[in-house]
């Protein structure tokens, strides 16, 4: 299925300690921090420095230093610069099944089970304003010191920290909206935008049509971009591009092609429009950026794959 290129392909972990930790990750320049993705295990987010807003499907939320973010399994997000000021911040990344048991337990039964099921909604906002928030920001600046330190207990203190989490988490937990409320249809319309979003990572290189975007989502043209806009933050041909300088980016960091063929191989007709969206997106110029990078570049480059997304 198109939807499932938008998937994240990175192996989070092993079978054995489905955990990653991603610390101290820094961006200093473009606008945006994550691109769209979305991925079969949960993620806690935190940002240390500067500011972001993260898209959580058909939620904004602004999150300022000390404040992290909950992403349940399958909720497509992305996040962006809230300032001109770099943001920095630590992720760790894990399948559901860490927190299984052996045998069906009344944690299991009572809460485990819920969560993973979405029969009770968490916060996707953590703070320090109210007393469980500060908690969940203690346990998981514990987790990222652990793991930086690469205790001997690393991965038992991990899961116990995240079963202290969601018992805090889960005092603050609310039901799912029924039909007909704010947020009916969201689960339609987050399928629709992974779709479209899979056909524009699978077909890039293509011209791509509006129209052909807008049949992918089953809307109107204008519907189709009012809705592109509302949960992307970007309008589709911005998307796009952003996405084709993204792809740009990894070939001019590993390989040492021609500038105008890579600008090509990405979808791009014209050399000078490449460089001026590629200088929008990244400020500076192809060249420069590659710059950056020669001393990694090789020859005859293994197959390129993009850097996955957390």
């Amino acid at each position: 299925m198109e939807r499932e290129r938008l998937r994240e392909d990175r192996i989070h972990g092993n079978p054995m300690y489905p955990v990653s930790v991603y610390p101290d990750i820094q961006q200093l320049n473009g606008d945006s921090i994550l691109d769209c993705h979305w991925h079969d295990e949960m993620e806690f987010t935190m940002v240390t420095q500067g500011s972001a807003v993260f898209q959580i499907d058909m939620n904004r939320v602004e999150v300022q230093a000390g404040e992290a973010v909950f992403i349940h399994r399958g909720e497509i997000h992305a996040g962006y610069l809230r300032s001109e000021e770099p943001c920095i911040f630590s992720s760790i990344v894990f399948h559901s099944d860490l927190l299984g048991s052996h045998t069906f337990d009344a944690v299991q039964e009572k809460f485990i089970g819920p969560i993973v099921r979405k029969n009770v909604i968490l916060p996707s906002h953590i703070t320090a304003d109210e007393a469980w928030g500060r908690e969940v920001l203690e346990y998981l600046q514990r987790i990222f010191a652990n793991h930086a330190a690469k205790t001997d207990t690393c991965e038992m203190s991990t899961k116990a920290y995240l079963y202290l989490i969601f018992a805090s988490m889960f005092e603050e937990r609310k039901m799912p909206s029924l039909k007909g409320t704010v947020n009916s249809g969201s689960p339609d319309k987050m399928e629709r935008l992974k779709s479209v979003l899979g056909y524009i990572h699978r077909r890039y290189p293509e011209p791509l049509k509006l129209k052909d975007l807008a049949d992918q989502a089953n809307m109107s043209e204008g519907h189709f971009c009012r809705f592109f806009k509302q949960l992307v933050q970007k309008s589709p041909v911005d998307y796009i591009n952003y996405y084709r300088v993204q792809q740009a980016c990894i070939q001019l960091e590993n390989t040492d092609r021609k500038i105008v063929d890579i600008a090509m191989d990405v979808g791009f007709e014209h050399l000078s429009y490449f460089i001026t969206t590629f200088k929008k997106h990244r400020h500076t110029t192809p060249s420069h950026y590659r710059k950056m990078f020669s001393k990694n570049i090789s020859v005859e480059p293994a197959t390129l794959t993009p850097t996955p997304s957390l």
